[in-house]
């Protein structure tokens, strides 16, 4: 098994496959976290540019990608903000909204 592991841990790196880590003190989080807001905050990361943090997705369209009610998405990203694992920014009225991911 540890063979198969690593090669495809070197496959990911070879073909530049982008990443998300959770660090270890994550699991102190965890614990606090419903599985709807720890879905969203996984699809969040995944999709964030790596260097900022920072994701342009609407509530809509992570309902579509998640399958479940923009409702839904946004009670789970209220929770994460309460969390203080990211905050939603929209620099004008009715315009784009920008997640950031916090460091925790």
């Amino acid at each position: 098994m540890d063979t198969k592991f690593n090669n495809w841990r070197k496959s990911q790196y070879r073909d530049n496959i982008g990443f998300f880590p959770l660090f270890h003190n994550f699991n102190i989080i965890l614990q606090d976290l419903s599985p709807g807001a720890c879905k969203l905050y996984i699809f969040l990361g995944l999709h964030s540019n790596y260097k900022t943090g920072e994701s342009f997705y609407s509530l809509t369209k992570i309902s579509s990608e998640l399958d479940c009610s923009p409702r839904t998405i946004s009670n789970w990203m209220k929770e994460l903000e309460e969390k203080n694992l990211v905050v939603r920014k929209q620099k004008s009225l009715n315009g784009v909204s920008t997640t950031y991911l916090l460091p925790y």
